[in-house]
């Protein structure tokens, strides 16, 4: 699913530089040091805007050194397209939601999967996407939404050349973080009608039914 880059924050960057750089080596090092590796800062409570629970996100993300940062596009109000892109220490998580205009047809090689009436796909890189019907989102074309995830300590592994199966390494913490996004969004937000019937626990990746091969 192809992301949209957000400039947000561009500006924060920029002016903060500035002043690091004026401030001489001397502040800049002691700023540096006080975020080495070997610190350790708390896990955020939320993420994404305070859209969605950030404890099934932690085993994506180192959690030593500076908290996480995020970039979001459409993450305070509804439009028919917003993503959050979340990342520290290098590795990066990412999740999607979109206006679904049509019942997507399953791809080669991608792998069904499910949380309760929510259905969707993993691609072979590892993203994870649902589709679930939601009649109270405004002006949608479809009554549907599509809600998609991905991190990159599962698409690294992937593209590098390991084999996508139950044993890929961050797999069971990626299909644990999708469930908990799909619950908090479409629970707390878009207030999906139906959406407090989605069960606990992980998206059900289906291995013994294969979409297409």
């Amino acid at each position: 699913m192809p992301l949209r880059s957000s400039n947000s924050g561009l500006g924060r960057g920029i002016t903060a530089a500035l002043i690091l750089l004026t401030a001489g080596t001397g502040a800049w090092w002691a700023i540096y040091d006080s975020h080495s590796d070997s610190d350790t800062t708390s896990f955020p409570e939320t993420l994404c805007n305070h859209r969605i629970s950030g404890d099934r996100a932690e085993p994506l993300l180192p959690n030593k050194g500076t908290k996480p940062q995020e970039d979001t596009y459409n993450f305070n109000a509804w439009t028919s397209l917003g993503h959050c892109i979340i990342k520290s220490g290098g590795e990066t998580i990412s999740v999607t939601y979109e206006d679904a205009l049509g019942e997507k047809r399953a791809q080669r090689k991608e792998i069904p999967v499910s949380l309760g009436d929510a259905y969707g796909y993993m691609s072979p890189r590892g993203s994870i996407e649902l589709y679930l019907s939601c009649k109270s989102i405004p002006r949608s074309v479809s009554n549907t939404i599509l809600i998609g995830t991905n991190a990159s300590v599962v698409q690294d592994k992937l593209e590098a050349g390991s084999k996508l199966d139950e044993s890929t390494s961050g797999l069971s913490s990626l299909a644990a973080f999708t469930a908990q996004a799909v619950r908090d969004l479409t629970q707390n937000w878009f207030r999906c009608p139906g959406a407090d019937k989605l069960p606990d626990g992980p998206v059900t990746i289906h291995w013994d039914k294969p979409a297409v091969r």
